[in-house]
């Protein structure tokens, strides 16, 4: 507001005629002002509701309420700048090395500078302080951004190679965020997972839900610039009307964790743009717990978390204690009624071996032993149950039988059978093998006591002897017939080694013929000279070559091979 001579005051009064109406467009439809001027009068302190001054644009009038402006027509009045919710502290550096820095952004702070100069920005504190500290040429490379009244850790590339890593990470989601949130309300479930697509609108620059629409053709399509977004939360703590959360983003599209609980019913604590404001947080109750990739340069993985801010744990604070008088008022006792978030079988398990781990460092007394029975003491005996195996019965007329005391290393020798002594039989049973016959006239027949090794070798039967006929089978070869008038064939007695060389036939004799079969190839006609054809002697090395054809008139034609190509295109 910029002062003037001072004139005589307008004044106008009138009563609210509709239900819920804004202050700020009551004034422009009454006073036919703009609506940047009905807000200067706000903003001016001259506008009274119930003769109580107004201070919001937005205050909702009911039907009757009095209204009254006193104002100063020579003055100009002009809508202040809203004030600074939270003072921007400095940064603080979490985790830094050659190519990457990790750093806990404060709420209210803006991560890159705005079209609007005199904003501070958490990218221009950083630069500066490099600056100062002597970095003559530092460059920052911006790879993703947190709201502005959202804190956590923040993530920056220093070089070239680790903005292309990281850039293919966030664009892959090869990367863990998680965030813890303070909803308005209760969730009814423990976890869950929202999936849906985000789209901005071009006026206002929020987000929402988009849903699906009809298209030209008939068709349902999801409007032009909507992106998916999935989130995946837990319960971690019920209180009074509230739900704190843990959420990890798959997708990390802009005000996304805010619009989707939004969209749902359950608005972030003091999140003014997406829903209403709080006496506990002047912000958004969202905070970037913990962010997780492998390093695009090293390959090797890093995790940086951030602590909890003091006015997110002041909210916390304020709400247990109102969970604590409700319990006490309601005459609750104990531990009913507290939400105690479900434990996975992974959790539980990691969970053990890290007790059992720290009770061995801890230097924790060993399970003792049990002791060793003695041989004269009774061995307890426990139930049997269904899945038991059942008892060894007992030898009749022996006592029990002793148990052994030795290990498989001290196991005694089996003594030998001798051949006189007789050996036990055993009764048969359906699934034994029967027993060898004996021989008709003859005593049992002797077992043999050697091995493979001492097996004597048979002896060999005379040329003069007759060799015994073992009675033929149906699938016995049939014996070889006896040449007529000529004694039996003699059997040979040398081996391979020693088989005497065939006698070669000479020129001059006949060769003797044997009477040809149905499947005998024909004879090799002879030269008509009357002369037989003499026999090679030469190898396939001495192999004589045969006279060339003359020319290729000579060569015989053959039916040329199909083609296998593609075939050549017909010209036009």
């Amino acid at each position: 507001m910029t002062e003037g001579v001072a004139m005589a005051r307008i004044e106008r009064e009138w009563q609210a005629e509709h239900e819920g109406a804004a202050l700020a467009s009551e004034l422009h439809r009454v006073m036919v002002i703009s609506h940047r001027q009905a807000k200067g009068f706000i903003d001016g302190r001259c506008v009274t509701v119930n003769d109580q001054l107004a201070e919001k644009h937005g205050q909702r009038l009911k039907v009757g309420d009095k209204v009254k402006v006193a104002f100063d027509p020579e003055q100009t009045y002009e809508v202040l700048p809203p004030a600074r919710k939270l003072q921007a502290g400095p940064y603080e550096t979490l985790w830094e090395d050659t190519h990457l820095l990790f750093v806990f952004k404060p709420a209210g702070l803006l991560t890159v500078p705005a079209e609007k100069p005199g904003e501070p920005s958490l990218a221009e504190a950083i630069t500066e302080s490099y600056r100062r500290r002597g970095f003559k040429r530092f460059n920052l490379y911006i790879v993703h951004r947190l709201d502005r009244f959202t804190s956590g850790v923040l993530v920056f590339a220093k070089t070239p190679e680790a903005l292309h890593g990281l850039k293919k990470h966030f664009e892959l989601h090869r990367l863990q965020r998680v965030y813890f949130a303070i909803l308005v309300g209760e969730l009814p479930e423990n976890s869950g997972t929202l999936a849906g697509h985000l789209i901005e609108h071009a006026k206002s620059l929020k987000m929402s839900v988009a849903t699906v629409r009809k298209g030209p053709g008939g068709g349902k399509r999801m409007p032009a610039g909507a992106k998916e977004a999935v989130t995946h939360y837990r319960v971690i703590e019920r209180l009074p009307g509230h739900t704190v959360v843990e959420v990890k983003l798959e997708t990390g599209r802009r005000n996304q964790i805010r619009v989707q609980f939004a969209d749902r019913g359950y608005p972030l604590l003091g999140d003014q743009v997406y829903g209403v404001e709080s006496p506990l947080l002047d912000r958004q109750a969202l905070h970037a717990e913990l962010l997780g990739f492998k390093h695009p340069v090293t390959e090797e993985q890093v995790t940086v978390t951030a602590p909890m801010p003091a006015d997110m744990e002041a909210a916390l604070k304020a709400l247990r204690n109102q969970a604590r008088i409700v319990r006490a008022s309601t005459g609750v006792k104990g531990e009913e009624g507290i939400f105690q978030p479900t434990e996975s079988r992974d959790h539980k398990l990691k969970r053990v071996a890290r007790a059992k781990r720290y009770d061995e460092q801890e230097g924790a007394p060993a399970r003792p032993m049990r002791p060793r029975r003695e041989d004269g003491d009774t061995r307890p005996h426990r139930p049997s149950g269904p899945n038991d195996r059942p008892a060894r019965p007992r030898r009749d007329g022996e006592d029990e039988r002793p148990r052994r005391t030795f290990g498989s290393t001290d196991r005694p020798t089996r003594p030998r059978r001798e051949d006189g002594d007789a050996r036990p039989h055993r009764p048969s049973g359906p699934n034994d093998r029967p027993a060898r016959p004996r021989r008709d006239g003859e005593d049992e027949r002797p077992r043999r006591t050697f091995g493979a090794a001492d097996r004597p070798t048979r002896p060999r039967r005379e040329d003069g002897d007759a060799r015994p006929h073992r009675p033929s089978g149906p699938n016995d070869r049939p014996a070889r017939p006896r040449r007529d008038g000529e004694d039996e064939r003699p059997r040979r007695t040398f081996g391979a080694a020693d088989r005497p060389a065939r006698p070669r036939r000479e020129d001059g004799d006949a060769r003797p013929r044997r009477p040809s079969g149905p499947n005998d190839r024909p004879a090799r006609p002879r030269r008509e000279d009357g002369e037989a054809r003499p026999r090679r002697t030469f190898g396939a090395a001495d192999r004589p070559s045969g006279p060339r054809r003359e020319g290729p008139a000579d060569r015989p034609t053959r039916k040329p091979a199909p083609r296998t190509g593609k075939p050549k295109p017909r010209k036009p």
